[in-house]
């Protein structure tokens, strides 16, 4: 047996592994909107992987972990600090993933999503490797979802994955996605045209990415600061963010792109090819995307920042994060839950995101400052270490300062 196929019964059989384990695991994946975007939509030129994670577990975490053929970070529920199912990861080729479950492709449940992305994170370099993953175990998989990369090459895709066979939509091609980039939250497009969910959430983001592209503004930080906290239902005329008519108190957000239960949202910036893989950075809330700013993370640095470590119960960041939260959701019964405080957007005594978006924007700053050196002389991981660790530690205080506020409400 050539080195090659060693290589990919290996795989095969640390998949097997891996759903068996998820057997031992909860999937509470339930409604995510995600995009993958290439270099030719950027304005920047670097390509974009985003996933707004909507899921039960609220208490999302980051891990470091280096057993496979290629480091990575990712992010975990609190509950797995070992990092056994990743619900969005990069590794130091550049190689990003993440996953939005599908809900038109196959009976039954998933529950092997975040194994298949942590093998894929430790065993694959660019988006050809993952096809080929996925080739090798087409009919050996417990998976109906739709898994975004992107890697160092350019490359840039959307693959509709079920349990025998998978669909592979490239976001570099004009005809599958003519403004360079393409959305995808609970349905397939290859899957049964009357079942899924999330077809409000999917017009919502595509609309919202579109107006970035025409601007020849979508980035980072216009993603985050947009898109990854719009709160908005245009069906039913709904923009607590922007204010609701007189007399209006309460927004239902069990539509919207940034939803009631949105538990984090994971940003990757790739690289442009050519440049050091090791440069793309990971741009992280571990908690509802209102209610924090986003952190970079680095595979370089060859660890997370303490603030978004696993901890015994929840990482500070998170802990921070939840008490915030109450603010703009401070109900947890039924249904109520499912409704947003508009007025906490305006009220003068809790204007927390004007607050929250300059905090993201400073660490936007320095991060962008780091980065123009680092792209001239590749930095040590400690230097990247203490920067990301800066950061956290910065944007962390930061929040606390506010949640004591948000815990009287």
């Amino acid at each position: 047996m050539t080195p090659k196929n060693v290589d990919r019964t290996l795989l095969f059989l640390s998949l097997c592994l891996a759903v068996a384990l998820g057997m031992a695991f909860v999937n509470d994946a339930r409604a995510c909107t995600t995009a993958v975007v290439s270099g030719q939509a950027t304005a920047n030129g670097r390509p974009l992987l985003w996933k707004n994670r909507d899921a039960d577990n609220k208490q999302n975490q980051v891990v470091y972990d280096a057993t496979g053929r290629y480091p990575f970070v990712g992010v975990v529920n609190s509950a797995d600090p070992a990092g056994l199912d990743i619900w969005a990861g990069i590794n130091a080729q550049g190689f990003a993933i993440m996953n939005s479950a599908s809900y038109n492709l196959d009976k039954g449940d998933s529950v092997a999503e975040g194994q298949l992305m942590r093998l894929a994170l430790q065993s694959c370099a660019t988006v050809e490797e993952f096809q080929a993953l996925l080739d090798k175990t087409d009919g050996g998989r417990d998976v109906m979802a739709n898994f975004g990369v992107i890697d160092a090459k350019g490359g840039a895709a959307i693959f509709e994955t079920g349990r025998k066979a998978h669909k592979r939509f490239d976001a570099t091609d004009p005809k599958v996605a003519p403004n360079g980039f393409i959305v995808r939250t609970n349905y397939s497009d290859s899957g049964d045209t009357e079942d899924g969910s999330g077809f409000l959430r999917r017009e919502r983001a595509t609309s919202l990415l579109d107006e970035l592209v025409k601007a020849k503004a979508l980035a980072a930080p216009t993603l985050l600061s947009g898109p990854a906290r719009d709160v908005a239902n245009v069906r039913i005329g709904s923009y607590p963010a922007k204010g609701l008519p007189a007399g209006a108190h309460w927004a239902y957000t069990a539509d919207s792109v940034c939803r009631f239960d949105t538990a984090s949202v994971a940003l990757f910036e790739g690289v442009r090819p050519g440049e050091d893989p090791l440069l793309a950075t990971l741009w992280v809330i571990v908690g509802q995307p209102i209610t924090g700013a986003a952190v970079p993370v680095w595979v370089r640095a060859a660890r997370v920042p303490s603030a978004l470590a696993p901890a015994l119960k929840a990482s500070e960041m998170t802990q921070a994060l939840d008490a915030v939260r109450t603010v703009f959701y401070p109900e947890t019964r039924g249904e109520l839950k499912k409704f947003i405080r508009a007025d906490a957007f305006a009220a003068s005594d809790s204007a927390l995101e004007p607050r929250l978006l300059k905090s993201e924007a400073e660490n936007f700053r320095h991060a962008e400052a780091a980065l123009a050196d680092w792209r001239k002389e590749a930095p040590a991981p400690q230097e990247v270490s203490c920067l990301q660790d800066q950061l956290a530690e910065r944007t962390l205080t930061e929040i606390q300062a506010i949640a004591p506020k948000a815990e009287g409400k």
